[in-house]
């Protein structure tokens, strides 16, 4: 009997020990194949603003939030959401989704910046998802769809009822300084509401100026 438990127990320890090792594995594995499935879609993984991108915090409170696509630069791009609005439950995740089609014969690359209005929502507001926490290119006639998994923080004003969240599109050119980019775009979209975009936000002219000089810098 004694050499029965003892062959039950260790028996008992594997098979309590394999989804330690499966959580492991996942830990150790995921992160790379998260990675690849960035570059693949081009859809960001990293939080934009993670306290309010908080999931399980379900207040009640209600907001419609409407959706909308602009397009710069004369871009041959059909651009548009899944749907014109949404009610969302401020503090729990929500998601839509954006297409994308190349109406051109030519490679395209985009730089999509997101805005919120009112701005004093702009502060409470996450997202998880987004394609425009990178730039994208387009194949010619490619027609690429883009989850968004977003959330209002329930730190939000109650008195705010309506949100607009708004995508833009800009061209790009992979080898222009990334400084002019940078501020041609900061231009467009002066006066348009809270930027919020992860990988954008307004330069003074200083850090402009230090930006060029290493471009200067880089082209020695």
């Amino acid at each position: 009997m004694g050499a029965l438990a003892s062959s039950r127990a260790r028996l008992t320890l594997l098979l309590a020990g394999i989804p330690l090792a499966m959580a492991a594995l996942a830990f150790f594995a995921m992160p790379p194949l998260y990675s690849l499935w960035c570059r693949l879609t081009g859809t960001g993984l990293r939080p934009n603003n993670p306290e309010a991108a908080q999931l399980a915090q379900p207040t009640g409170r209600f907001l419609e939030v409407f959706f909308e696509s602009r397009v710069f630069d004369d871009l041959p791009v059909e651009f548009s959401c899944s749907v014109p609005s949404l009610e969302v439950e401020v503090g729990r995740e929500a998601l839509v989704a954006y297409r994308l089609r190349n109406a051109s014969d030519r490679v395209l690359h985009i730089r999509p910046i997101h805005q919120v209005s009112p701005v004093a929502a702009a502060a409470h507001f996450g997202m998880r998802l987004c394609f425009c926490f990178n730039d994208q290119t387009l194949q010619p006639g490619e027609v690429q769809e883009f989850p968004v998994a977003f959330t209002f923080a329930p730190s939000l004003d109650p008195r705010i009822a309506t949100v607009s969240i708004c995508y833009s599109l800009f061209a790009i050119s992979p080898d222009a300084p990334r400084s002019e980019a940078q501020l041609r775009i900061q231009r467009a979209i002066e006066g348009q509401g809270g930027v919020v975009s992860p990988n954008f936000r307004r330069l003074s002219e200083a850090e402009l100026e230090r930006l060029r000089a290493e471009e200067r810098r880089g082209e020695r």
